[in-house]
Formats: C-alpha cells, structure tokens, sequence
C-alpha cells in the first residue's frame, strides 16, 4: 500500500507543478480542460510529425548502401 500512495504522491507532485508552470490553477475548470486538450493535440501532432517524417527518413536511410547516399551528396 505505501508504494501505491508514494506513486500517487509522485503524481500528484508533478500535476501540482505542471498546473504552477503552466498558471492553470487560476482558471476554471472548463478551461483547464480546453487547455488540457489543446495540449494533447499539439502533443499528438508532434508524434506524429516524428513517426512519419523523422522515422521514415532514418529507416530510408537506413536501408540504402553508401553508394546511394554519395549519389545524394
């Protein structure tokens, strides 16, 4: 039970931070929760910038042999 509530304690530590950071404790709750979804869009966007352009790219770069990449170069 003590490692449950130190995990929560950890949480909530860092929920508090975030919310001091950010200054959303000053607002409504509506609000924390518009900002809380915009937040998580922009977070998803992000992701998926990465996983399909970044990744992409390595794994293409990857897989071609150092002839193709002096031919880029």
């Amino acid at each position: 039970m003590g490692f449950i509530k130190r995990i929560q304690q950890f949480i909530n530590y860092w929920y508090v931070r975030y919310l001091l950071v950010t200054e959303l404790y000053m607002v409504d709750t509506w609000e924390k929760i518009v900002v809380h979804i915009l937040f998580g869009i922009i977070f998803v966007m992000f992701w998926y910038f990465n996983y399909s352009i970044i990744v992409s790219g390595i794994n293409q770069l990857r897989s071609s042999t150092a002839h193709d990449v002096e031919q880029i170069l």
